[in-house]
């Protein structure tokens, strides 16, 4: 009797761990989900201020202002307090392209962005610039 009365509680508190950690597993997966999908969508944005002529054929800047606006508040929410603090610190310098500090910012927080979505930071800082805003590209 006392072996069946343990084997019933041991199943109980297996199915109860089970579900808590389960639970626990599935929240922060929705988390880095919203999390990816909100730098994700902010670059996107990025991409289309930076090319108006490709993207805004067919769409009100009004538009692209509020899903920028919407990305941001995301990250806001979402995002690491490493992100948030290089976000701060890119749109401290104006949240543009044009120097060589703010793409250096950008690239920064690209990079930390990278780390909170894959968990990786095996790209050279210098080769991410490249990829993100082209090579040799000078201050206008």
């Amino acid at each position: 009797m006392t072996v069946a009365i343990f084997s019933f509680f041991g199943v109980v508190i297996g199915a109860v761990l089970q579900y808590l950690f389960t639970r626990h597993l599935d929240q922060q997966r929705a988390h880095r989900d919203a999390r990816t999908k909100a730098y994700t969508d902010y670059l996107r944005c990025v991409s289309e201020h930076a090319n108006p002529a490709q993207f805004l054929k067919s769409m009100d800047s009004h538009a692209l202002g509020a899903r920028t606006a919407d990305a941001k508040c995301r990250i806001c929410l979402y995002g690491s307090s490493p992100t948030v603090a290089a976000f701060a610190k890119f749109e401290r310098l104006g949240a543009t392209m044009k120097s060589v500090e703010q793409r250096a910012a950008f690239t920064h927080m690209v990079a930390i962005m990278r780390k909170d979505s894959s968990g990786t930071t095996d790209v050279a800082s210098g080769d991410l610039q490249i990829v993100l805003l082209g090579a040799d590209r000078d201050a206008t």
